[in-house]
C-alpha cells in the first residue's frame, strides 16, 4: 500500500498550524523531519500530521514549542490533553457552562464569583487562552442563536471586560521590552477582542499600551509613533468590512516600515480581502496570534 503524503499547504489546513509556523518549528526546533519530492518540495506522512496536531495542542495549553518539539508521542499526548493534561480543558469547559448558566439567570454575583475563582485556579495563560477566549466565543455564539438574551450578554461582557483589564494590569512589565499598541478602529465599539489580544501579547513579555475602542487611524498612528511601538494590533468585530479595510490601510500607510500591523477579530478575514498590498499580519484566531508571537519572539 502506498503511504499518503501531504504537501505543506495540505498539512497546514489539516493541522490548523500555518505553513509559516510549520517551517519555523521544523527549522528551529527540528519538530518534524519531512521527506522531499524530486523537485525539493516537503512531503509529510500521516504520522507527521498526527505529531503536528499533538504539538499544536500542547502549545495551545501553554507549553513552549522549544520545550516540547522533541518529545515522544506518549509524552505529547499527555501534555496535549489526551492524558492527564486534559484536566485543564475539562475544568475550563465546566467553568464556561457554570458561567453561562449564571448570566442566563441574571445571577451576577455568582458569575463574578466564578471569574474570581478562575483567576485563582488557572495560570494567567490558561485563564486567557483556555477560559476567557473560549468563553467570549461561546457568549457570541449563544447570543447569535438566541440562547442568550441581550441583557445576559451585557452582564457577561461587563464581567469579562473587568477580568481582562485586571489581568492585563497584573501581568509583569519589563521596561526594556518591545511595546505593542492595541485598539479598535474608529466606529468599532466592541473592544473585548482587542483586550484579549492585549493580554495575549503581554503574556509573551511585551509592554502593552491599550488605547480602547473606536480610535481614528491618525490617533492610532500618533500613539504608535509617540510610544515607539514595534507592534500595532487592531480588532474588528462589527465594523463594515469596507470601512474597516479603509481604516487599516490608512494606519498601515502611515506607520514606519519597522512597525508590524496585526489585524484580528471575528470579521478580520472578510476585512483582509480589501487590504490590497497593505503590510498587515492576519493571524485568523487567538491561537494563531499566540503562535505568531511565539515565532516572532524566537526570531
Amino acid at each position: 500500500m502506498v503511504e499518503t503524503r501531504y504537501r505543506i499547504g495540505t498539512l497546514a489546513r489539516l493541522s490548523g498550524v500555518s505553513t509559516h509556523l510549520i517551517r519555523v518549528w521544523e527549522r528551529r526546533y527540528e519538530a518534524l523531519e519531512p521527506d522531499r519530492s524530486g523537485g525539493g518540495a516537503r512531503l509529510y506522512s500521516a504520522a507527521d500530521l498526527e505529531r503536528l496536531r499533538l504539538l499544536k495542542r500542547a502549545v495551545d495549553r501553554g507549553h513552549a514549542i522549544g520545550q516540547v518539539a522533541r518529545l515522544g508521542t506518549d509524552e505529547l499526548e499527555r501534555l496535549s490533553g489526551n492524558g492527564s493534561g486534559g484536566a485543564v480543558g475539562e475544568e475550563a469547559r465546566a467553568f464556561i457552562e457554570d458561567f453561562i448558566d449564571a448570566v442566563q439567570r441574571f445571577d451576577g454575583a455568582r458569575a463574578e464569583e466564578l471569574l474570581v475563582r478562575a483567576s485563582l485556579v488557572f495560570s494567567a495563560r490558561s485563564l486567557a487562552l483556555d477560559v476567557l477566549g473560549p468563553l467570549l466565543g461561546r457568549v457570541g455564539t449563544d447570543w447569535a442563536r438566541g440562547d442568550l438574551c441581550i441583557a445576559s450578554e451585557h452582564v457577561a461582557s461587563a464581567l469579562v471586560r473587568d477580568s481582562l483589564t485586571a489581568l492585563l494590569r497584573q501581568l509583569p512589565k519589563d521596561p526594556s521590552a518591545e511595546l505593542a499598541v492595541v485598539a479598535t478602529p474608529e466606529g468599532e465599539s466592541h473592544e473585548l477582542g482587542a483586550l484579549l489580544a492585549a493580554v495575549t501579547i503581554a503574556l509573551h513579555g511585551y509592554r502593552v499600551l491599550y488605547l480602547g475602542a473606536s480610535l481614528p487611524d491618525s490617533e492610532i498612528v500618533r500613539a504608535a509613533r509617540g510610544a515607539k511601538a514595534s507592534i500595532v494590533a487592531l480588532s474588528v468585530v462589527s465594523l463594515a468590512p469596507e470601512r474597516a479595510a479603509r481604516a487599516i490601510r490608512g494606519v498601515a500607510s502611515a506607520l514606519p516600515a519597522s512597525v508590524e500591523l496585526v489585524l484580528g477579530g471575528t470579521t478580520s478575514d472578510s476585512v483582509s480581502d480589501g487590504l490590497g498590498d497593505a503590510r498587515v499580519v492576519v493571524p485568523g484566531s487567538l491561537t494563531e496570534l499566540d503562535h505568531w508571537l511565539e515565532a516572532r519572539r524566537t526570531k
